[in-house]
């Protein structure tokens, strides 16, 4: 029963992650970035800035593309995420172009009932076939009270 799981929850991941957004017209997918720890960084920062935590994580499932974060360890004030971050590169057939699309999807582990999430799916357009030297992306937590903020270097990911 635990495979049977395991499985739909990857093909359900699979699946949504490949219908999230369309792919830009006249591009076509190059790869799928490979990510390592070393590549990326997390922050907790509350809105009002009076709370600001160094966050470290585990490249849980590479396969699924899902992260274990943890905020403030060894603080009073420990915020637990899942967070699921893919990047995709494209290049154009008709121009000299690269694009990446972005998944930075985040489950907060402190909801108690209902575990509490937030996604978004971006593109991002280059002239030129670039390689960016970092991308950061914010996403909003805890009724968007804060935000977890990922800082990615895929130059070191070539």
């Amino acid at each position: 029963m635990t495979t049977l799981k395991a499985i739909a929850i990857v093909l359900a991941l699979s699946i949504s992650s490949s219908v999230f957004a369309s792919v830009p017209k006249g591009f076509s997918q190059v790869r799928v970035m490979d990510i390592k720890e070393d590549d990326v960084t997390f922050n907790y920062m509350s809105n009002d800035g009076t709370i600001d935590l160094k966050c470290a994580h585990v490249y849980d499932k590479p396969d699924a593309w899902d992260w274990d974060v943890w905020c403030g360890k060894g603080t009073n004030m420990l915020r637990m995420f899942r967070v699921h971050f893919l990047l995709r590169q494209y290049v154009s057939k008709t121009a000299n172009k690269t694009a990446y699309e972005v998944l930075y999807w985040v489950t907060d582990r402190d909801a108690d009932t209902t575990k509490m999430f937030s996604s978004a799916t971006n593109w991002l357009q280059f002239n030129g076939m670039t390689t960016p030297d970092m991308l950061s992306f914010s996403q909003s937590v805890e009724n968007d009270y804060a935000s977890l903020t990922l800082q990615f270097h895929p130059s070191s990911s070539k």
